[in-house]
């Protein structure tokens, strides 16, 4: 039977990679993203009707009556719902004493109170019962870095929400959590000046594997995940041994 999935941050980056080969996979797939999603870049890789199976939203995830149309909406067309997939998320890097308490609220919101809502509506909605939800934490979320205290805490939050939610919804749903890390994004170049001798160096002399990771290397362990019928509340990171635990 076909699998049906909603991934949030579809717009961009990894989200915007793993829905793309969901799609592929001849998946039903609900896009969800704070800006308007253009779903162009989708349609080459369906074989039949695109309105068939795809459907995409503008939402707020941290704004739970625009979870919950999405959802009702998705279930409407789709009858069912197996997978959600968190990536939705921000950065509002600031010093801490110099950070603000919108620079604060609004990483938490999206982050953390977002996955929050996404999984409480999903988990209460689903017509079976039975689904596997993946969220999206960062290694910061264990070790911090600096100026990034929004953003490590809402990751680490995530961590142990995803733990809390494995043992309440076992063992219909299962919950796991991915940490991907040096990924090979137009974000992360940016942000780390990946085109750049000196940026890029700094960050590969860091990683044992020697490389940047790609979105494939995402693809491949989200879909080996979703394949197990027997793994909930662990971490899987993709990162080439950047960060080890």
């Amino acid at each position: 039977m076909t699998k049906v999935a909603i991934i949030t941050g579809a717009g961009r980056g990894l989200g915007k990679a793993v829905a793309n080969d969901f799609i592929s996979q001849g998946m039903r797939v609900v896009l969800a993203d704070v800006n308007k999603i253009d779903t162009s870049f989708f349609e080459k890789n369906i074989k039949s009707d695109f309105s068939e199976n795809i459907i995409s939203f503008q939402i707020d995830v941290s704004k739970r009556s625009e979870v919950k149309n999405m959802i009702t909406k998705a279930l409407k067309k789709f009858k069912k719902i197996d997978y959600l997939i968190n990536f939705a998320g921000i950065n509002r890097d600031a010093p801490f004493l110099e950070m603000s308490d919108e620079e604060w609220d609004s990483v938490i919101a999206v982050h953390l109170k977002g996955t929050f809502i996404c999984c409480q509506e999903f988990a209460n909605n689903i017509p079976n019962g039975i689904g596997h939800i993946i969220n999206v934490s960062a290694a910061c979320g264990i070790q911090g870095r600096k100026n990034g205290a929004n953003f490590c805490s809402a990751k680490g939050g995530i961590l142990s929400f995803t733990k809390c939610l494995a043992l309440e919804l076992s063992p219909k749903i299962q919950v796991n959590c991915l940490i991907p890390s040096a990924v090979d994004t137009p974000e992360v170049r940016e942000r780390y000046k990946l085109d750049t001798k000196e940026g890029f160096d700094s960050v590969v002399d860091g990683i044992p594997m020697g490389r940047l990771g790609k979105t494939d290397d995402v693809i491949r362990m989200i879909n080996c995940i979703l394949s197990s019928n027997f793994t909930t509340g662990s971490t899987f990171y993709v990162n080439g041994g950047e960060f080890m635990s």
